[in-house]
């Protein structure tokens, strides 16, 4: 539903809370997909860390819209949610599963003060019969953050997030927790496996050479690839920032990005349909180069996106300012979790090294 004049006292600010923390995740090294969780690595720096500058004067907006007298709203206290996050990777172990609250309109969200324990935590792959429930624990070290159990014995494959199939996140909170939600599902159907065939090189020019990989095909019910490309600087330094990566620097300064939090881009969502299959069965995507902040080696993590993912992305895009939509009629993100908020998204993933070179004009 379009967010109106109401805007100051909805759900617009669970999405602004949460997005905010995304970009301030520290559980892993910067860039890499540890545990399966690419979006708790900082891989989504430009859209997460200057989020809150590109909304100031939607927000602003909005409150003079408001003030305006646009009708007699009143603005109501935002009801406390449980927020879940946790990404299936396609043939790889099943990840851990983050829980915690939404925080009070005026707070900043931090996970580790937010984070509920003891809960009840399970995946479950649903569209085949009999298949066995994958209970979660709480890591000792990190309350909020759930792994799957280790068992003695589990049917082979149960503990894989297996290509196009199906799995329904569950969790039960904890009684007594003071929100009034029993339980917390969300499902999602995981990407296909594909693989890189070819680059256009290992060495290219910044915005002089082309930047493309030919993939083979990511299946999906219904529709073709939707990729990201998410960009991991592995020698960041202030000497080795492009001409535009520097001013955007330049730019933000008090803001407190910083040289690591620029290591980590991620680009708009690449759709496969716009582009012709080969004689071969292989697609060849155009990358941009804005993916690259930083001239010297790149590790270059391509991922299809399964629909939650793909839908949170681009329904983000539109929160940021990525629209023609009027302040007043910003559409909430999409996040397709019943009794909560967050993601339970999936995707499959393909890396390469790529070092990136100064040009004759020293990269403008």
């Amino acid at each position: 539903m379009p967010l109106r004049c109401s805007l100051a006292g909805g759900s617009f600010a669970h999405s602004v809370r949460w997005f905010v923390r995304r970009s301030r995740s520290t559980d892993a090294p910067a860039g890499r997909d540890t545990n399966n969780d690419p979006q708790t690595t900082k891989s989504a720096f430009m859209k997460c860390r200057l989020l809150a500058l590109l909304l100031a004067p939607v927000v602003g907006a909005a409150v003079l819209l408001v003030a305006a007298g646009c009708d007699t709203y009143q603005p109501a206290g935002v009801d406390k949610q449980y927020v879940v996050e946790a990404y299936l990777r396609a043939a790889d172990t099943l990840p851990p599963v983050r829980l915690s609250r939404t925080a009070p309109v005026e707070a900043t969200y931090e996970f580790n003060k937010q984070a509920v324990s003891n809960a009840e935590v399970q995946v479950r792959r649903v569209d085949v019969d009999d298949a066995p429930p994958v209970g979660y624990v709480e890591r000792a070290d990190s309350a909020g953050v759930y792994r799957p159990a280790e068992l003695p014995s589990r049917p082979e494959g149960a503990g894989v997030a297996q290509p196009l199939a199906r799995y329904r996140l569950t969790v039960r909170p904890p009684a007594g927790d003071g929100i009034a939600t029993e339980e917390v599902t969300a499902e999602t159907v995981v990407p296909d496996t594909f693989g890189i065939v070819e680059t256009s090189g290992d060495t290219l020019t910044w915005r002089q050479d082309e930047l493309r990989a030919t993939l083979t095909q990511s299946q999906y019910p219904g529709r073709r690839a939707r990729f990201i490309v998410a960009t991991t600087a592995l020698a960041p330094s202030r000497e080795n920032l492009t001409p535009l990566a520097a001013r955007i620097l330049d730019r933000a300064e008090g803001e407190e990005v910083s040289i690591n939090e620029l290591a980590v881009t991620e680009s708009p969502v690449i759709n496969g349909g716009n582009y012709e299959l080969s004689p071969r069965g292989t697609l060849t995507i155009d990358i941009p180069w804005l993916v690259a902040n930083f001239y010297g080696p790149n590790e270059i993590a391509i991922r299809a996106l399964g629909d939650n993912y793909y839908d949170f992305v681009r329904s983000q895009n539109v929160q940021q300012g990525g629209s023609t939509f009027s302040p007043g009629a910003i559409p909430n993100v999409i996040e397709r979790v019943e009794g909560g908020t967050g993601l339970f998204g999936s995707y499959a993933g393909a890396t390469y090294r790529l070092r990136v070179t100064r040009g004759d004009s020293g990269g403008l």
